[in-house]
């Protein structure tokens, strides 16, 4: 069926699940069936809830959960509930724009091999500028419509996946419990399975982030337990950086830039000014920093140690056996492992055997 089963769990929070349910109405062109999950709500959002269902203004199915079984749960009860060609996983604490919807179908449909996609939100860094309001920077967003960036996580927030994903990998993973990194994993195993994940730029849906989460007991406790149990199944990020100052090396910079991304790991690449930019493919984990030509190897170096005071580069690679020397004499001072000239597949199995080691 060519329509969207939107599944929403809700745990309390019933004015903000309104304003929630409110901008879908308003702004969803695409035909799609609300799914919500009410996981134990208090007496104020079941009544909104149930109320919800008697207008029928919008086609709901509503689960009643006599108590809150988390995120995962909730959600796989959704899926589970879900006959429709798409099916996105969308908080309640979201607000969704003009077009929000039909413009992640389309790009899903642009794409056999995308199977995952992402609406453009400030929780992934695209803030509505100083006097705009949500929907007037959606409109600014239209201007890229039916472009990409590409993903290695889809964040759970509003997340739109295919029917023949749902088919081929399954359900969220309920080892995750209440929630945290489920969202994380299925990305992965989705990636395993074939599958790309991208945001699409022109749609857009504001997120309230831990609007809910926040109100958990023990959050922080809960996020590292699921963290310990998402690294010790898959391994950890780690964060490399490619100092590229040579043109000579343009595309041995992309094949490990791309690939190390695409393998969850997180990649800068400081790249001399005057240089074009060596990366074919925009990725929302390559990053890009322009490094004065002049004094290259000096600055990629007070970067490096800037970066150690924050979330440190773990491997450094340069082709340039001067840089390398230098990088590495100063290894005392920045930590990270300096490596000089190596190829894509031991740059990969390099960044394997420490994203294991945690």
């Amino acid at each position: 069926m060519d329509r969207c089963d939107i599944i929403m769990p809700v745990w309390n929070e019933h004015e903000i699940t309104r304003e929630c349910v409110d901008s879908l109405q308003k702004s969803t062109g695409y035909p799609f069936r609300l799914i919500i999950i009410n996981n134990g709500s208090d007496a104020a959002t079941k009544g909104y809830l149930d109320g919800l269902c008697a207008k029928k203004e919008t086609e709901i199915v509503l689960v009643r959960n006599p108590e809150n079984l988390g995120f995962v749960k909730a959600v796989n009860q959704g899926l589970k509930l879900s006959d429709s060609r798409y099916a996105c996983i969308m908080n309640n604490d979201t607000i969704a724009t003009e077009g929000w919807l039909k413009e992640m179908v389309d790009v899903a449909e642009s794409d056999p091999a995308i199977g995952l996609v992402n609406p453009s939100s400030n929780t992934s860094g695209q803030f509505p500028p100083d006097g705009k309001g949500i929907e007037e920077y959606a409109l600014l967003l239209k201007q890229f419509r039916g472009e990409t960036q590409e993903l290695y996580n889809c964040r759970g927030f509003c997340m739109l996946l295919k029917k023949e994903v749902i088919e081929k990998v399954g359900l969220l993973d309920e080892e995750y419990g209440i929630g945290y990194f489920e969202e994380t994993d299925y990305c992965r195993r989705a990636h395993g399975a074939g599958f790309s994940a991208v945001r699409a730029k022109a749609s857009y849906v504001y997120h309230r982030e831990r609007a809910t989460f926040d109100k958990l007991k023990d959050a922080k406790a809960l996020f590292k337990a699921n963290e310990n149990i998402f690294f010790k199944k898959w391994g950890r990020p780690v964060k490399i950086a490619y100092l590229a100052d040579s043109a000579s090396y343009a595309d041995k910079t992309n094949d490990i830039a791309v690939d190390a991304a695409r393998h969850g790991y997180r990649v800068s690449v400081f790249l001399k000014k005057g240089l074009p930019w060596p990366v074919k493919i925009d990725h929302f984990d390559i990053r890009r920093l322009d490094i004065s030509a002049a004094l290259f190897g000096l600055i990629s170096a007070c970067k490096i140690l800037k970066d150690r005071k924050k979330k440190p580069l773990e491997v450094v690679i340069t082709d340039n056996e001067a840089l390398g020397r230098f990088l590495t004499a100063m290894k005392p001072l920045h930590g990270s492992e300096v490596v000089v000239g190596a190829d894509k597949k031991s740059v990969l199995e390099l960044l394997e055997k420490r994203s294991r080691n945690f």
